[in-house]
């Protein structure tokens, strides 16, 4: 279901571009091992408060301004990826966040 993984990207680096300050870096990493492909989002950020950590991917939860966030991203991201037998991990400290995405490997042919 490639158009809902569209979505998982779209929001993960729509936060860690949200999340950089300026002159700051998003980096993105994937690897292949069986059975998993991982795909790593990070950002030199502020870090995700560890009080905060549980509620983020809570539907309608959000970090930013009025009128900036609809607090729907991470609990989108979270869908898709159960759906797709995936899992998500997240470390965070000031100045680093992760976002590690596993999904299963699928071939081509």
């Amino acid at each position: 279901m490639p158009g809902e993984l569209n979505q998982v990207w779209t929001n993960i680096i729509d936060n860690a571009i949200d999340a950089l300050p300026s002159g700051g870096m998003l980096t993105i990493h994937t690897t292949r091992g069986e059975p998993f492909i991982t795909i790593s989002v990070g950002d030199t950020g502020d870090g995700i408060p560890e009080e905060i950590k549980e509620q983020i991917s809570d539907p309608f939860f959000t970090t930013k301004d009025v009128g900036k966030g609809t607090g729907r991203g991470l609990d989108i991201v979270n869908k898709v990826i159960s759906n797709h037998k995936g899992a998500i991990d997240v470390e965070s400290k000031p100045g680093f966040t992760i976002f590690d995405i596993c999904i299963p490997a699928v071939d081509a042919n």
